[in-house]
């Protein structure tokens, strides 16, 4: 009730007729984690009390391997979009201030000021990925270093040296879905910092549902994915290899974008002669229809520190399919039995066999990993969290606190 509270009294101190101003920054609007989690965001945050537009660091089309997915998705939302390069002008010196430094020696005006003020029009400045931090933070006057909100979309574990532009004895506040007991070690390097939880999380749509669990001869494990360096495939593939020696007739199917030759997936797969077994799906535009109407089995998935490693396995949590993770994160920290981690070829096979040959285990695992979703992932439930963030910033600013 305190909390609720706090909320509303926040809401009210702040003039409708004056929304808060939110920009975030993305680095491009490709089909993937991070656009998909500001995309949520926007389109969840109440827009009676919210403004959105976005900076993008990248200008469209950069990519001839992803396509520029979200970009339409906000435009559709009638959120403003800007580019850095658009934003980034140099101001060159008028004639006046030409003659003025010339018989006065007054100095010109800062050629950075057009982005440096364009940051002065947004009362919150959201930067989407500990990454795109280096890109704006050169460009951040002393007086708008209090607007930012870093969200953490990598961990240590992925990119050794993500936090590196960071200077470390400055104040920062981050957002991640890492817990206490794990943000402690992810910003180890930091001396002052503040953090709020707010996890992945999504529109619960309730289209595509699995609703019959049976085993099969030929059952089909799919795995939703980009086919790069970052998400790597050869666990998987090797686990496929030992479990198709007890079930010959297995299929693998692997869904995201990227070539399989050029990111060096093929190799393993030819290697372990699985020509026929392994089959590279490309990109879906839907991946919840996609694994319903190809009636897959079970997923396999990445996972960290005991979680899925994005949104995917959210997604597909609400589908109700049955999933598995190869744990790419430490074994440290708190685990849930309903999504089961391995680090160990032998036992994600033993588990796999497990649910693919017991229809009611599968179906137990789906509905545990559906209800947890629901309950802790549910951007319906949880975007109080963020709108009170951002709230809170909006209000001590314009306070002057």
């Amino acid at each position: 009730m305190r909390k609720l509270n706090l909320f509303v009294t926040l809401s009210a101190s702040i003039s409708m007729k004056n929304k808060v101003k939110i920009l975030f920054v993305v680095s491009e609007f490709y089909q993937a984690g991070t656009q998909r989690f500001t995309f949520e965001l926007d389109r969840a945050l109440d827009k009676s009390k919210f403004e959105v537009e976005i900076l993008c660091v990248l200008p469209l089309n950069n990519s001839d391997r992803f396509i520029d997915y979200y970009f339409e998705k906000h435009k559709e939302l009638g959120t403003k979009i800007h580019f850095l390069q658009d934003v980034n002008q140099l101001t060159e010196p008028t004639l006046r201030q030409k003659i003025n430094k010339r018989i006065a020696n007054i100095p010109y005006e800062d050629e950075r000021t057009k982005i440096k003020r364009f940051f002065d029009n947004f009362d919150c400045i959201s930067i989407m990925g500990e990454y795109n931090f280096k890109e704006i933070y050169k460009y951040i006057s002393s007086e708008n270093k209090h607007k930012l909100l870093i969200h953490i979309q990598n961990s240590k574990y992925q990119v050794k040296n993500t936090y590196e532009a960071f200077p470390k004895n400055e104040e920062f506040q981050f957002v991640s879905g890492f817990h206490e007991d794990q943000i402690s070690f992810e910003l180890s390097e930091f001396s002052n910092f503040k953090h709020t939880y707010y996890n992945l999380n999504l529109r619960f749509e309730n289209e595509f549902v699995k609703t019959s669990y049976q085993s099969s001869v030929k059952p089909k494990i799919g795995i939703f994915t980009r086919l790069t360096p970052a998400k790597p495939l050869d666990p998987f593939i090797y686990s496929f290899h030992a479990l198709k020696e007890q079930i010959p007739d297995a299929e693998f199917h692997i869904f995201g974008s990227g070539d399989p030759i050029k990111e060096g997936v093929y190799r393993y797969v030819q290697q372990l002669k699985l020509e026929q077994a392994i089959h590279f799906r490309g990109h879906q535009e839907n991946i919840l229809k996609t694994a319903i109407e190809e009636e897959l089995d079970l997923v396999w998935l990445h996972g960290y520190h005991g979680l899925p490693g994005g949104w995917v396995g959210f997604d597909v949590s609400t589908a109700k399919l049955p999933q598995l993770f190869w744990n790419f994160g430490n074994n440290t920290g708190k685990f849930y039995s309903f999504f089961p981690m391995f680090n160990s070829v032998s036992e994600l096979v033993k588990k796999s066999i497990s649910l693919l040959s017991n229809p009611t285990e599968a179906k137990m695992l789906a509905d545990e990993q559906f209800n947890y979703t629901n309950e802790n992932y549910n951007i319906s439930k949880n975007i109080h969290v963020m709108e009170q963030l951002y709230l809170q910033l909006a209000n001590r600013l314009n306070s002057g606190k």
